[in-house]
């Protein structure tokens, strides 16, 4: 009987590991974690990341540096922390910004933002900002100014047919007024797991654990 009981905690143990992540197969997500204040994000998710670091073939154009919330220590960031409390990454300068992905991905992008001014992201179906565009979006500022900045990142949502190699971000002005956290390639959702499916996998997984102790005193 003890024998069942471990089964069980271990086989709901993996389902609880899993399965919130089940749906991200076919997506890559980068949350930068490891990345460092004032670092070029550059070649971070190129295989120059820390050990941990997938590599997704990606790569950003020099004006991209990390940043972590100083909030969470280390940092100096004055955005709060974004949804996943990892370090994030704004742009230092000038009016175009690249993410260029080598591998090429479909279907859609999505990120968490938080700016002091409108800025344009183009998918292109080249490299470096080239070929066709695939789709495009304005997003708009979310705060006036970093003190006023609300514990809410907002988040942007990208579907597009075909496949895409770049992401451009662009405005008229200086675009180092914009936080982006937790980029999901290939989906349009978010590739973070919800919270009310660890909790629901959670309670399921007490549930179990409950029952086959209760069977083993009762027999």
């Amino acid at each position: 009987m003890a024998r069942s009981v471990s089964a069980a905690l271990t086989l709901s143990l993996w389902l609880l590991l899993s399965a919130p992540f089940a749906h991200a197969n076919s997506v890559d997500l980068m949350n930068f974690i490891g990345l460092q204040n004032g670092q070029p994000v550059g070649n971070f998710y190129n295989g120059a990341g820390v050990p941990s670091t997938p590599n997704y073939g990606v790569t950003f154009s020099s004006n991209f540096i990390g940043l972590r919330p100083s909030s969470l220590g280390a940092g100096a960031g004055g955005l709060l922390p974004d949804p996943s409390s990892t370090p994030y990454i704004y742009i230092n300068g000038g009016t175009l910004a690249t993410m260029n992905v080598a591998g090429g991905f479909s279907s859609g992008l999505n990120f968490y933002y938080q700016s002091l001014a409108g800025e344009t992201v183009t998918v292109w179906s080249g490299t470096g900002g080239s070929g066709t565009i695939l789709a495009m979006r304005t997003i708009s500022a979310s705060c006036p100014s970093v003190a006023s900045c609300p514990n809410l990142w907002g988040d942007v949502a990208i579907s597009f047919s075909g496949a895409a190699k770049s992401v451009t971000f662009s405005g008229p002005g200086n675009l180092n007024n914009i936080g982006i956290a937790d980029i999901t390639l290939g989906q349009s959702i978010t590739a973070l797991p919800e919270p009310s499916s660890i909790y629901l996998l959670g309670t399921g997984l007490l549930g179990i654990v409950a029952y086959q102790i209760r069977r083993f005193i009762l027999t």
